[in-house]
């Protein structure tokens, strides 16, 4: 924004603070005293009703809780009922067995519908928990077995009985562990419950506590701000005169033109020095003499009496109009008018009140944009053909080339499938090669389809974390390369395009591990430097190196320092990291010696694109290329 702009901005703020201050009451204070007073006994008094609400509702939760912890205990206690029913009733059906005692049989009988009742009952008190309730249900299907097992030796002669009667032992421990997993599990929700009712005991007597003490805070805090007023009041009317004289010293010196019009006869009543200055008239020739129209340029006059002043009588206000001026020597300005009208204090004429800010440097601005959007705009255009011609190629590599690569893939595998007895070793091969080339080709059409995407579409920039990003796509390399020692500094975030520059990480770091993969033990390095206006970052090998003496060649298309069999690649991914480096006005360069590694650099700038570096390095390069020592700092 130009500083004249933000002048203007600041200029107009204030004179509108002026002009409010000017007819703000001496009792507003007072008033927003009291009304503040009033909203923090209201907050006191709501609060008081608050705790006692939140205490009734405690109460009344307390219940609840006491409620469940209660049922809990009587499931606990008919689990242990029953599978004491359930034991002593195996005994009654062992004892008759044993002893042959009717009354152990009757005690069976009645121990059987006792333990039936009890599971009933259990089967009730567990209806609120799914999960007892099937484990109820499995361990009922054991019970009836157990007692239906009983039942059967009941049922056969004495000799055959007894020599049964221990049968069930291991029924009857699954039993007695199933149910000590029900109890285990009541016992459970029954410390959880408790320890609920302990923790909602806790915060009630917290937030009453909280409350009351806060209650009692604003009502402190009602009664200072009483004996506050009390004491404002006096120094009010001391500051009084005071803050007059310096309204009127403000209105005088403020940075915009200020006047004020009796619009029963339009006559100007009041005007300040700072416009009196800008007009080059006297007080005298002005006050009580001349119109609002009177210090308007013929045009501006015309168009303000046929237009602006009826709407404004309607409306009573109108903003951001620029008129011209005239000044007393027959020059003209511009100016930027914002007006209101309100009664007088008694009511019995109308007054407006007038501010206007010189925006003659504003204007001058505004035409020199204008002729520059038009510029760009043209510019535009013609990016804008471009970038659709980029797109016609991609569309064409897309489609047209991979089709017939299809068509070959495919016809080599039906030659390979159909025809395999027809054909020969050698032919295989042959068709194997055919298939790996088609392959290969296909790759090369994914890489020139990356390398035209990243010089066209928008470039939309947000401030990320470096670090996240670098990870990732460490993590990816780790997973295919789990040999390759990483080392990763802090890294501080860039304003940028997170989807190129992710693939500018990843063509550096797998460069990287695919030439150092055949030391020793590979190592990668990540590091970082901060200058005033952009971020270096450098990804770092202890690979076969190259000779500087080619780095010229790094950065093109499909150019390559070492041989398809030692190292495969399209000799695309680093012509994609310059193009997308360079969009960002940034630079890219490498350093290397055969046999002692390589260090890949690129810088971003630290606010985004920066239009002041992009002119700089064209100026100081001649092109848009950086590369090797040429482009370095």
């Amino acid at each position: 924004m130009p500083a004249t702009a933000v002048q203007e901005g600041r200029g107009t703020s204030r004179c509108r603070k002026l002009a409010a201050n000017s007819n703000m009451p001496i009792t507003k204070q007072s008033q927003l005293a009291r009304a503040s007073t009033g909203i923090f006994f209201l907050l006191a008094l709501l609060l008081s009703i608050g705790v006692a609400g939140f205490s009734y509702h405690s109460v009344r939760d307390f219940e609840q809780r006491a409620v469940w912890l209660q049922h809990t205990h009587t499931v606990i206690n008919v689990l242990e009922e029953t599978n004491s029913a359930l034991r002593e009733t195996v005994g009654n059906s062992r004892g008759y067995v044993l002893s042959g005692n009717e009354e152990y049989r009757t005690s069976f009988e009645a121990g059987v519908r006792h333990v039936q009742a009890l599971m009933q009952d259990l089967r009730r008190l567990m209806s609120d928990n799914e999960r007892q309730i099937e484990r109820l249900d499995s361990t009922e299907d054991l019970v009836n077995q157990r007692l239906a097992l009983s039942r059967e030796i009941l049922a056969l002669r004495p000799e055959q009985a007894r020599e049964r009667v221990l049968e069930g032992k291991a029924l009857s421990d699954e039993i007695r562990r199933r149910f000590a997993e029900m109890k285990g599990n009541e016992n459970a929700l029954l410390a959880k419950r408790s320890q609920d009712t302990s923790a909602s005991a806790d915060l009630t007597i917290f937030m009453v506590v909280s409350g009351s003490l806060l209650s009692m805070a604003l009502l402190v805090l009602v009664y200072s701000k009483l004996r506050r007023e009390m004491d404002r009041r006096i120094d009010a009317q001391q500051r009084a005169q005071a803050y007059s004289d310096e309204i009127e010293d403000l209105y005088n010196n403020a940075p915009c033109g200020y006047h004020s019009v009796d619009e029963s006869d339009k006559k100007i009543i009041k005007i300040n020095d700072t416009e009196l200055k800008w007009l080059g008239y006297t007080r005298e020739q002005v006050v009580g003499r001349m119109t609002h129209t009177d210090l308007l340029a013929p045009a501006s006059a015309e168009r303000y009496l046929r237009e602006l002043q009826p709407q404004f009588m309607l409306k009573r206000e109108i903003s951001g109009i620029d008129l011209n001026y005239r000044r007393a020597d027959g020059s003209e300005f511009t100016a930027l008018v914002n007006a209101t009208a309100i009664p007088s204090r008694d009511r019995s004429k109308l007054i407006s009140r007038t501010v206007i800010y010189d925006i003659s440097d504003r204007k001058r601005a505004e035409e020199e944009i204008e002729a520059l959007n038009a510029d760009l705009k043209r510019q535009a255009l013609h990016l804008h053909s471009v970038n659709k011609e980029l797109e016609s190629f991609s569309y064409s590599v897309s489609h047209d080339l991979r089709a017939p690569l299809r068509a070959i893939s495919g016809y080599a595998m039906i030659l390979e499938e159909d025809y395999a007895d027809a054909i020969d070793e050698k032919g295989r091969e042959q068709l194997q090669v055919i298939r790996r080339n088609v392959r290969k080709m296909d790759e090369l059409i994914n890489d020139l389809l990356k390398l035209a995407k990243s010089t066209t579409g928008e470039l939309t920039l947000e401030r990320f974390s470096m670090d996240d990003l670098v990870r990732q796509v460490i993590a990816g390399l780790r997973r295919e390369n789990p040999n390759v020692l990483f080392d990763v500094p802090p890294l501080e975030g860039a304003v940028a395009n997170r989807g190129l520059i992710t693939q500018v990480w990843e063509n550096l770091l797998s460069n990287a591990v695919k030439f150092s993969s055949k030391s020793e033990q590979p190592a990668v390095r990540v590091s970082m430097q901060v200058e005033p206006e952009e971020y270096i970052y450098g990804v770092h090998d202890n690979g076969v190196g190259f000779d500087m003496r080619y780095a010229h060649k790094l950065f093109g298309t499909f150019q390559r320092l070492h041989r398809q069999e030692e190292y495969a690649g399209t000799g695309i991914g680093l012509a994609l990291v310059q193009r997308i480096v360079i969009r960002h006005t940034g630079r890219v360069w490498a350093q290397s010696k055969p046999g002692e590694g390589a260090s890949f650099y690129f810088s971003l700038p630290r606010k985004g694109l920066s239009p002041s570096l992009v002119e700089r390095r064209e100026a100081g390069s001649g092109s848009s290329t950086f590369t090797n020592e040429a482009a370095r700092p």
